[in-house]
């Protein structure tokens, strides 16, 4: 189950030094128990629901394995997050030992020399992963795919003549500000918009071709009335009927759905968008062989089985792999290939894709 926003997940330089490392470690204190004699690791998560499911069906198992005791802690939301676990390592006091990176934190930790590298000798199951979950900076691995999520269309049927199957349906005229789109250079309306019009997100690898992206995203203007960062607050307006549908995450529309919202989760054609979290480890823990046995254990078929059916987020091994009961599967697999994030371009063009987004929705 992705969080949203509010339960500590967040598409993410105050006082350097101790004090922030203070402040960032109050806000990661909650913890699913006291250090215990014997090996230990810090694991922060999104929080809520995601942690507590993790806590009952994932760290018992990894402690039993292993002996290692998981100290569990929610994970912060906001860009703060990330600004004082960086000012915190710099400082030389990480307050914890492994956290889930979205795709832009992990950029942005790489930009500040925040992740420590792993040697994927120690981490044999990283190869049950697709290559694309395997996060290589210009140093090394610094991140190993933890989750999943998708990223789908959702529509209000009451208030359209006809459910569309295909993400063009955001183009079509006669839908003036019907949608709710993820904003902001960190959404997934830049592979939407490649993999629908361009023949996929390779268009993404250069400035010319991001450019290009964004003047066909730009002609959603007329049809958007939403350009949503905050989850919540896509949720409101689906709720409250303000727009006919757009862009959401597939396991938050299934539990509004099964709360009785009005609403359809749809799988477009052209496949869904994939996003995806990363094991990674702040550089001043140290924590290396402990860290590496808890992503070892994390990567193996078992576990990511084990996720898609009990904490509810899509597995990122390899399809061979899976083994998912059909129940679990229709909410955690793609009935189409997904559309996956161009983690390469984004690791070189963030800032840029960020400037000329911002532009296009402000002009």
């Amino acid at each position: 189950m992705r969080p949203d926003a509010s339960s500590g997940r967040a598409r993410r330089r105050v006082v350097l030094g101790l004090a922030a490392a203070g402040g960032l470690l109050a806000a990661c204190s909650r913890q699913s128990a006291a250090p215990a004699p014997g090996r230990t690791l810090r694991v922060s998560t999104y929080g809520g629901n995601f942690e507590r499911a993790m806590a009952q069906h994932i760290y018992p198992r990894f402690e039993q394995q292993t002996g290692i005791k998981v100290l569990s802690q929610g994970q912060p939301a906001g860009v703060q997050f990330m600004v004082q676990l960086i000012a915190a390592n710099r400082a030389g006091s990480a307050p914890m030992d492994l956290c889930i990176a979205s795709t832009s934190d992990l950029l942005r930790g790489r930009q500040a020399g925040l992740w420590r590298t792993r040697d994927l000798a120690a981490v044999p199951n990283a190869a049950n992963l697709a290559p694309a979950y395997v996060a290589r900076g210009p140093a090394g691995v610094d991140g190993v795919g933890a989750v999943g999520w998708f990223m789908v269309m959702v529509v209000n049927p009451r208030l359209l003549a006809a459910v569309p199957d295909s993400w063009t349906a955001f183009w079509q005229p006669g839908n003036r500000d019907a949608w709710g789109l993820s904003g902001g250079g960190n959404g997934g309306m830049f592979e939407i918009t490649a993999a629908t019009y361009f023949g996929g997100t390779g268009i993404l690898d250069t400035e010319d071709g991001i450019r290009r992206v964004v003047a066909k995203m730009a002609e959603l203007k007329p049809n958007t009335r939403l350009w949503w960062e905050s989850e919540g607050t896509m949720q409101t307006a689906l709720e409250n009927g303000e727009i006919k549908g757009g862009t959401y995450y597939a396991d938050v529309a299934k539990t509004m759905i099964d709360s009785g919202v009005p609403i359809r989760s749809i799988f477009p054609r052209e496949g869904p968008v994939l996003d995806f979290g990363c094991w990674c480890q702040p550089s001043a823990s140290p924590k290396v062989a402990e860290a590496d046995a808890f992503i070892d254990f994390m990567a193996s078929a078992e576990i990511q089985n084990l996720l898609g059916t009990q904490v509810n987020v899509p597995p990122l091994i390899r399809k061979e792999l899976l083994a998912l009961p059909p129940q679990a599967a229709a909410v955690v697999t793609s009935p189409v290939p997904p559309i996956t994030l161009n983690l390469e371009a984004r690791s070189r063009h963030l800032d840029f894709m960020v400037q000329q987004f911002n532009a296009m929705a402000e002009g």
